[in-house]
């Protein structure tokens, strides 16, 4: 049996069709065919039902397609990741990040990097790719990042996260707003149960299906009070936007009450909320100058008078 055929088990399994698996795999249908015959014969039984169109799995067919698909799946990962330690990565750097990070300290925290490594290697290339969480684990995976900065925990055994700091979260609303009148009263949740609260998060596991409550909502869900309406934008930065329009409030990280100031009020909460922040890496895979960059985190937020765990340490339970 070779490993080769258990993927092209799979593939036909999907497909259950010879001819469009063969085309996809760059094989001739009946080298596909053969190929599968001799899984068979090596498991001494049949695995589809060649009578139908599409083909069908028999049961023994299931019972291999249920217990190999997901473990591999992650063989493969860790053949491609395992290829990535020799892939000259010692000369570039390229992070992932989510925009309510890139609003923040991450660009002083890179323009800092970028000094202290040029200065011994000056071909050193640092690149900056904005992109959700969902994307940062499948970039790991595939080599299209280094390293990404994120605000959810991950739960895949391949990623390793480094817990950064607890950022507050501030009130936007739109500058007329009644409550930016005492703009330095912290204001509570049960003040905007009349509002209407715009969302902007996308949730882990969403595209999937599964659906998570919002970071928001949890807010509120937390001091047992819900706003009266709420809608859902694709980013933070439509967010701020539809606020500004006076579409409604919503809440954010701190590091974003830089933006849209000329229409936008942004006031402390009474409820001592944070946005968490990790540092998402490849489990097991060295990466070069992460040490560096841990370095330079903690130097510039130390500037600014922010605690971070010295040293940086992994997740939280």
């Amino acid at each position: 049996m070779e490993f080769r055929q258990l993927g092209y088990f799979l593939h036909l399994a999907g497909t259950g069709s010879v001819s469009q698996s063969a085309k996809v795999l760059g094989l001739s249908q009946p080298s596909l065919s053969r190929q599968i015959q001799q899984l068979e014969e090596n498991l001494q039984v049949e695995l589809f039902e060649r009578h139908h169109r599409p083909m069908a799995l028999t049961d023994a067919g299931e019972f291999l397609y249920r217990h190999i698909k997901q473990p591999l799946h992650e063989l493969e990962q860790a053949m491609a990741l395992t290829r990535r330690f020799g892939d000259g990565r010692q000369n570039r750097l390229i992070i992932g990040s989510v925009v309510s990070v890139l609003y923040g300290l991450l660009p002083e925290v890179i323009s800092q990097l970028r000094q202290d490594i040029h200065g011994t290697h000056p071909d050193f290339d640092i690149k900056v790719i904005e992109m959700s969480f969902e994307q940062q684990v499948s970039a790991l995976k595939s080599g299209e990042i280094d390293v990404g900065f994120g605000r959810f925990v991950c739960h895949d055994p391949l990623i390793h996260q480094t817990f950064l700091r607890h950022e507050p979260f501030v009130l936007a609303v739109p500058k007329w707003h009644y409550l930016a009148k005492n703009a330095t009263a912290p204001i509570a949740l049960s003040d905007l149960t009349t509002d209407t609260l715009i969302l902007y998060h996308k949730t882990p596991n969403s595209q999937a299906g599964l659906t998570e409550t919002d970071p928001l909502l949890q807010l509120f869900e937390q001091t047992q009070t819900q706003p009266r309406n709420h809608v859902h934008v694709r980013d933070i930065q439509v967010a701020l936007a539809m606020v500004a329009a006076s579409e409604g409030f919503t809440i954010v990280p701190d590091s974003l009450k830089t933006v849209r100031t000329d229409q936008i009020s942004y006031l402390p909460l009474a409820h001592e909320f944070t946005s968490p922040m990790y540092i998402n890496t490849l489990a097991h895979n060295p990466l070069p100058n992460l040490a560096t960059l841990h370095g330079v985190i903690l130097s510039v937020y130390e500037r600014h008078h922010i605690q971070v765990p010295t040293p940086l340490v992994d997740k939280p339970n």
